[in-house]
């Protein structure tokens, strides 16, 4: 790994260090709790590491088949789990719970924990909701953590009535609550101090729509502005932290008979700045990923269904010195076609396959590995089969592409995907 635009040769070999420490710090992912982390973690470079990660992440995906029931559900657990490298394992595990108050106010109890090489977060949240006559259904979050300053709470809004076909939905997140801002004073995070001095929120809207007509939805959440001081008592530890963050999705569904056109858009981005005492430059890197998905399905008698779509996909990441002088720009084409059918022994089979055509720009000298411009080529066989409450597939890829490293027979990658509800 090479950098560029580093201190000069006078400067110590204690500064030397301390630019070291901060690279490694933004290269690999942190243990990461609740939204901050979730963009502070945020690393579209080491996804290279995995040549094949977009065709890895659209099959880690929940299957489509399982996602009306896992909606209606008030309790359920499901997990998408599968193998991105020969080292790193994805996984994505989602519980919700809704547990009765009284007659009207309940507890909403929610986990999630998500490993990825793009980010890696988890949070436990306990939402309380009671509605108010003509005034929606409002609510009141909390996150609780180890670190008693990373605690999140938010306030909650739903408007429209159950079952009505447009629901809107509204969070006023407080990150860090007790991080100098409700606190009558200063949090340790870990071992050391870590102020804020600019706090940061998050603020989240989605709207659905599931009336007559398309099926609608949009969504977004804004991690704003933030500055961060790292009070270390190692005077060369000591620096500012500038974050922001945002993601929003849409999606838009029709039905033509037996035919169904589907249109899906996700973008997720992010800057950051660190401003050290010891080491010159800004540590600026800034991040984003665009996806743009297509798709085509076709009612094939009973239980039939033949799929068609089309991923479109954009990722930057600059890095600005003492970290790097370089940018990173990749693009992703990839079409996939897929069968879906009522298979023996009651199970569901899906066969498919999807072929990516990957253009990557390269711009000074890269903190990263990147495989360059290349082509992948996968087709995948999964079974799906319920045991009563209990719904289960496992996934078989199959390498169709000459590879520069060893591939066990045709053997590429396998998922695993599990959902119930209680």
């Amino acid at each position: 790994m090479r950098f560029t635009g580093l201190a000069p040769a006078a400067a110590s070999r204690r500064a030397v260090l301390v630019l070291a420490l901060a690279t490694l710090h933004t290269l690999v992912p942190r243990v990461a709790h609740a939204s901050y982390e979730e963009f502070a973690s945020l690393n579209l470079g080491r996804e290279e590491e995995d040549d094949e990660n977009l065709l890895d992440h659209v099959l880690v995906r929940p299957p489509i088949e399982w996602r009306e029931e896992w909606e209606q559900a008030t309790g359920a657990f499901r997990s998408s789990q599968g193998c991105f490298t020969s080292g790193q394992w994805y996984l994505d595990h989602d519980l919700k719970i809704r547990v009765p108050m009284g007659d009207t106010t309940y507890l909403a109890l929610g986990i999630r924990e998500v490993s990825d090489m793009e980010s890696a977060y988890d949070w436990v949240q306990f939402d309380v909701r009671f509605p108010l006559p003509r005034l929606g259904l409002w609510g009141v979050r909390a996150r609780p953590t180890f670190d008693k300053s990373r605690q999140d709470v938010g306030l909650l809004w739903d408007g429209g009535r159950p079952g009505s076909a447009l629901a809107v939905q509204a969070v006023m997140g407080l990150e860090d609550l007790f991080n100098k801002l409700w606190s009558l004073r200063q949090v340790r995070v870990g071992d050391e101090s870590e102020p804020y001095e600019r706090h940061p929120y998050e603020p989240a809207l989605r709207m659905a729509w599931r009336g007559r007509g398309p099926r609608a939805e949009l969504g977004g959440k804004w991690l704003t502005p933030s500055i961060k001081r790292i009070d270390a008592s190692d005077p060369a530890q000591r620096r500012r932290e500038h974050l922001w963050g945002v993601k929003h999705d849409a999606s838009l569904v029709q039905r033509f008979g037996t035919t169904t056109a589907e249109l899906q858009f996700e973008q997720v981005q992010s800057a950051s700045f660190a401003y050290w005492e010891s080491v010159p430059g800004d540590h600026h890197v800034y991040q984003r990923r665009w996806r743009a998905e297509g798709a085509l399905s076709r009612q094939v008698g009973a239980h039939g269904r033949l799929t068609a779509r089309f991923f479109y996909q954009e990722r930057t990441q600059v890095w600005r010195p003492p970290l790097a002088n370089a940018t990173l720009e990749i693009i992703d084409r990839m079409p996939m076609v897929e069968g879906a059918f009522q298979a023996p022994f009651q199970t569901y089979a899906r066969v498919g396959c999807m072929r990516n055509r990957v253009t990557v720009a390269e711009l000074g000298r890269l903190p990263v590995r990147t495989w360059g411009t290349r082509v992948e080529t996968r087709a995948f066989l999964a079974l799906q089969i319920r045991f009563g409450r209990v719904l289960l597939q496992g996934m078989e890829c199959v390498e169709l592409d000459r590879e520069i490293y060893d591939v066990a027979f045709i053997h590429d990658k396998g998922f695993l995907h599990i959902q119930t509800t209680f």
